[in-house]
């Protein structure tokens, strides 16, 4: 497998449309329901509002959804030099990052809000500089404000923002106001509706509500079912160790590369105080895990049997997840 993924591209989409024919097919037979959210959300209820109606529909749209995302995180990886030319591989761990379980098969909001992260982060990736100009601190910052529109828990996405001011020095005042305005600014235009219908109140306690509604709680399950999400933890962690390990060789632009897509994970050991820590909810750290755990499964060692075992090992998982479970 890990060879197939260091050569040709044709077999590496043969492999990657097999896995989502393999994981989706059962949203298409037995349609999964799409699912509101106890949080503030316009935007994904908007759009949920239009497919609810029809699951088989919402499940195609997510569908086409991830794997556009998929390729679009491959492609930013790519031309950042991040992850090798002609490899898929970070496509098709997205792809298994977020259909982990069969009631992801369907539109969520954070198929929305990644989206967003990656809209994020093609602002915040160098191309060799280490500076960030005016309008990509203010574009990043808007994404930020959008994610929190789609799903109210993403707005601490804030939390790596800020960290990759500190990577950036970005000190300057304006700097700071620059990307508030760039945060407010779709709230602004929300507000601006609701004002205009006499919801304006009924918004902002809402908004207050959810943010300090925080809930982390555990669901008992048996060791068994536990084991797959244990195993996908296992690997992100070890991904994230060997990423540290190595951060000091490469160059200052890629080590401010590999901040921007790692901060991230900041953001999701915040949002799971809002959610299920079993199941874990992994589509809210999709993109951090698809280019670190790609960086650990390609990087180059004596025991290749290793990462061919763990990559078997995460497809076989997700699979079980979502066929059984």
């Amino acid at each position: 497998m890990l060879r197939l993924f260091k050569q040709g591209t044709l077999g590496q989409v043969i492999v990657i449309i097999a896995a989502a024919l393999l994981l989706w097919w059962r949203a298409f037979v037995w349609p999964v329901e799409v699912k509101g959210v106890d949080f503030f959300s316009p935007l994904y209820e908007l759009l949920c509002g239009w497919t609810m109606a029809a699951p088989r529909l919402a499940s195609a749209v997510a569908l086409l959804l991830i794997l556009g995302e998929g390729a679009w995180l491959n492609l930013m990886l790519t031309n950042h030099k991040m992850t090798r030319i002609n490899s898929l591989m970070p496509m098709l761990l997205y792809l298994v990052a977020m259909s982990w379980n069969s009631e992801l098969l369907t539109l969520t909001p954070l198929i929305l809000v990644n989206a967003m992260v990656l809209l994020a982060c093609s602002q915040l990736l160098s191309d060799g500089s280490t500076s960030l100009s005016v309008d990509r601190n203010f574009n990043a910052s808007f994404f930020i404000g959008l994610m929190a529109l789609c799903y109210l828990p993403a707005l601490w996405y804030i939390v790596p923002f800020l960290f990759v001011f500190v990577v950036y020095k970005l000190y300057r005042w304006r700097d700071v106001v620059v990307s508030v305005f760039g945060l407010i600014a779709p709230s602004v235009i929300l507000f601006t509706y609701a004002f205009l219908s006499d919801r304006l109140d009924y918004y902002l306690i809402l908004i207050w509500h959810d943010i300090v509604a925080m809930n982390p709680h555990w669901v008992t399950l048996p060791f068994w079912k536990m084991l797959p999400t244990l195993l996908f933890v296992l690997l992100l962690t070890a991904a994230l160790m060997k990423q540290l390990g190595t951060l000091n060789e490469g160059t200052v632009h890629h080590r401010i590369n590999t901040g921007v897509l790692t901060l991230p994970l900041t953001a999701w050991v915040v949002m799971l105080m809002y959610s299920e820590w079993f199941p874990l909810d992994t589509q809210s750290v999709a993109v951090p895990f698809s280019f670190l755990v790609t960086f650990f499964l390609m990087t180059e060692r004596k025991r290749e049997w290793i990462s061919e075992v763990m990559i078997w090992l995460l497809l076989v998982c997700c699979c079980i997840n979502v066929l059984l479970f």
